[in-house]
């Protein structure tokens, strides 16, 4: 079955590391310049932690915090979450999911870092056998929006069956004339 192909089939390497001693100003530079969303840190030859552009926009960026000050060890996510590199995929996916992260370095028995996977990895290394995976990430990644109560608007256009109308009233995340709303379908 397709889902037993290991992680270290589609995983990346090498994977772009940094010191916890590490500015943030130097880190973001070095994340730019090879074109990547997160850095693994290391300290004492092992993974500790990750940084991501996450971590740097909500506690660097949006604390108005100096990134030249703060060090990476500050900021960084961690204990940091791994997989081997004989996992599977569908493990993989379903290890992201529990966490509720995007990134997985793929540690060695020994603790040595020798990849990375990411959710867009399991969308790319994915086929037909994945289908479930899938599905879970994209929900993962979906962000709905639920009305407490009708949220009526002047006018716009039906999203059922696309005639202006002067009062459209949400229901179940669709905006709907008065027709649709009423017909139930």
């Amino acid at each position: 079955m397709e889902t037993a192909i290991p992680v270290r089939e589609i995983m990346s390497r090498p994977v772009i590391t940094t010191d916890a001693d590490l500015d943030i100003f130097t880190a973001a530079k070095k994340m730019i310049s090879v074109n990547v969303g997160s850095l693994i840190v290391m300290r004492g030859g092992g993974p500790v932690g990750i940084l991501t552009e996450r971590d740097i926009v909500k506690k660097v960026v949006a604390e108005a915090a100096d990134p030249r000050e703060v060090v990476v060890e500050k900021i960084m996510s961690s204990p940091l979450i791994v997989i081997a590199p004989d996992a599977s995929l569908r493990d993989a996916a379903f290890q992201m999911l529990k966490a509720g992260v995007k990134r997985l370095p793929v540690v060695s028995n020994e603790g040595g870092l020798v990849g990375i996977i990411t959710d867009t990895d399991l969308v790319s290394g994915s086929s037909v056998g994945l289908s479930d995976i899938l599905a879970d990430l994209i929900e993962m990644h979906r962000e709905s929006v639920h009305f407490a109560e009708p949220v009526e608007m002047v006018r716009g256009i039906c999203e059922r069956c696309g005639q202006i109308s002067d009062s459209l009233t949400a229901v179940d995340g669709e905006l709907l004339c008065w027709s649709c709303k009423d017909s139930g379908k």
